[in-house]
């Protein structure tokens, strides 16, 4: 058996010993790239409320005819621009002209009867003078001189009613506007009285969203909102809130909202829109705009990451709560963070607490 060389074996044990007394190395930090913004000034701008809704007409009309019977035409369709006196729909006019005709008859004959009456009459008195007839025979002619005008006075109302009635076969427009449904077809028949069409009316237009019930506190008739179409030149202009619905829908549970338009070209009735409500700053508590990514956390415990002890583009995140005071589009206004504080604006989900972050450059600020 071979020995180890003694002075080998001596600085094998010494390199090893040296070797252990070392310490550890290090690891390196992870630092993370982040994007921030300076929290500036107290922000009193108002935050809006954004609703989708469609443009209607102010007033809209149900068209029907004032008598009943078998819809013969309706040479109006949905879309169509009426004109005041425009025929709209009518009915089939046989039986009302032959209640024209029997009436028209009718007073004919009680005009005859009334001539005779009143020619009676007159040969009564003559007759009187000359005492060939008594006095009672003479009333009674008189007083059947006065049923004769009564009736033919009841013939006269009924051959303008009948008239009336022949006239109210044909259903025409009392007012321009656009026909926005039809609700009955050719051949149907339809009751004295039930919509045959709709008719928007020419003229003011307005925009028509349903409000949460949690909302519909801060919407109040005559203030002014912003609207905006999803198509068109006009892109932007103020409207007046007209009426607030005082009940929610039972299916919905929404307010309906009116809000009353200016008059534009642009304006056409079905288009769509957004209404922003723009909540006065007094009735919001103060706060920050931020940026919505800026925020981390569930429910009610949101958060933020604040970096400080920056130094040559280098600092340390430590999280602050704050209190979420509403959310307009893409930035939330918060309670809980200072003026000249940094706030993490993206990634903040990828952090922990004291890690060292790289502030980019380009940074917004608020």
């Amino acid at each position: 058996m071979a020995r180890i060389p003694t002075t080998l074996m001596f600085s094998t044990i010494a390199a090893l010993t040296l070797l252990g007394c070392q310490k550890p190395a290090e690891p390196v930090a992870d630092i993370r790239p982040v994007r921030t913004i300076t929290v500036g000034a107290l922000n009193e701008t108002s935050i809006g409320e954004v609703y989708s809704g469609e443009v209607r007409a102010r007033h809209t009309v149900p068209m029907g005819f004032r008598i009943g019977g078998k819809l013969n035409a309706r040479p109006v369709n949905v879309g169509d621009v009426v004109s005041k006196g425009q025929t709209l729909a009518t009915l089939d006019p046989g039986d009302v002209r032959l209640s024209a005709d029997a009436a028209r008859a009718q007073l004919e004959s009680s005009k005859a009867q009334l001539a005779q009456a009143e020619l009676d009459y007159q040969r009564g008195k003559e007759l009187l003078a000359q005492k060939f007839i008594s006095q009672a025979e003479v009333d009674k002619r008189f007083t059947l001189l006065t049923a004769a005008r009564q009736q033919h006075e009841q013939a006269k109302s009924q051959a303008q009613l009948a008239q009336n009635q022949s006239n109210y076969a044909v259903l025409v427009a009392d007012v321009s506007g656009v026909v926005t449904a039809t609700q009955a077809e050719p051949g149907s028949v339809v009751a004295a009285g039930q919509p045959v069409l709709q008719l928007a009316k020419d003229g003011e237009r307005e925009a028509v969203i349903d409000v949460p019930e949690s909302k519909v506190k801060s919407w109040r008739e005559g203030q002014k909102v912003t609207v905006s179409l999803w198509a068109g030149e006009q892109a932007e202009f103020e409207g007046t809130i007209r009426e607030v619905a005082p009940a929610a829908d039972a299916l919905t549970r929404t307010y309906r909202v009116k809000v009353t338009l200016p008059a534009s070209n642009n304006i056409k009735m079905g288009m769509t829109l957004q209404v922003t409500h723009q909540k006065a700053a007094k009735d919001i508590p103060n706060g920050y705009s931020l940026p919505l990514p800026a925020l981390f956390g569930k429910d009610q415990a949101q958060r933020v990451w604040l970096v400080s002890n920056i130094k040559a583009g280098q600092g340390i995140v430590k999280s602050q709560p704050v209190n979420v005071i509403g959310v307009a589009g893409h930035s939330v206004k918060v309670a809980g963070v200072q003026p000249g504080q940094v706030v993490v604006t993206a990634g903040a989900n990828l952090l922990r607490e004291g890690q060292p972050v790289r502030v980019l450059e380009g940074a917004s600020h608020d």
